[in-house]
């Protein structure tokens, strides 16, 4: 009977364990890997709602053919408006989101407004918060939800490793929400014109993903998306990414805490 009573006892222990490490694991408290809620698609999906799409709204003249009454044509100058696609941005709180200064500059040079756009092709306006030039981050923030959720981070990033899978998520070319997978290529890679180190990836990268997600295979936030080192200024596998731990350190310079 004492031995029964063990082992019912040893079981629940057992069953109680595993089932905090799965709600840890959901809830992002541990690293344990679950083969169904880590699968691929599983993933993308819970990654989606933290990434947007940047667009700047831009105004320009242009001359407008028109007919009169007597079928002559003539021009006018008239102002046209339309959406231009910028690049990527990463929800790292409520409210707030992280994107490449470079993403940003002309809007902020020409007084030109920002939209972003979330993966249900929702769209808000945003306001710069403020910048590191030198690191080339910007920090965003919006004041209505349109169904944002804040990246979980990925916390050891000084124990990333060449050959670690990796997906890339932004929106090439202005086309819409768009994810690549390829492994981390190299880390710690610097270049002369610009601050601090850099994770290298072959996971295809394009204008318009500047700014965007690195993410591991569970969904944490490697590093954004920055440079394409290229001759056509497309993908060609040399593509490079501000680790998070930095992008943390500047974005809480920036938000001051």
């Amino acid at each position: 009977m004492i031995k029964k009573s063990y082992f019912v006892i040893s079981l629940w222990v057992v069953l109680g364990a595993l089932s905090a490490l799965i709600f840890s694991s959901f809830y992002g408290k541990t690293d344990i890997y679950i083969p169904i809620y880590h699968d691929i698609s599983n993933v993308l999906e819970r990654t989606s709602p933290s990434v947007v799409n940047i667009w700047t709204i831009k105004k320009w003249k242009a001359w407008q053919e028109q007919s009169n009454e007597f079928g002559f044509n003539s021009y006018r100058r008239v102002i046209k408006t339309g959406f231009f696609p910028n690049g990527s941005g990463v929800v790292i709180e409520k409210g707030l989101i992280v994107t490449n200064f470079h993403v940003i500059s002309d809007a902020v040079s020409q007084n030109q407004e920002l939209i972003v756009e979330n993966y249900l092709g929702k769209t808000l306006q945003t306001q710069v918060l403020g910048f590191d030039l030198e690191a080339d981050i910007a920090v965003l923030g919006i004041v209505d939800s349109i169904d944002l959720k804040p990246f979980k981070i990925r916390k050891n990033i000084d124990q990333v490793k060449v050959g670690e899978p990796v997906i890339a998520i932004g929106n090439p070319q202005g086309l819409g929400q768009s994810f690549s997978k390829g492994i981390v290529s190299a880390i710690n890679r610097t270049f002369q014109d610009k601050k601090g180190n850099f994770i290298q990836t072959d996971a295809s990268i394009n204008p318009g993903n500047s700014g965007g997600a690195l993410i591991d295979d569970k969904g944490r936030l490697l590093g954004v998306v920055n440079v394409i080192k290229s001759t056509s200024g497309g993908n060609q596998g040399l593509n490079f990414a501000i680790p998070v731990d930095t992008v943390i350190e500047v974005y809480n310079s920036i938000v001051d805490r």
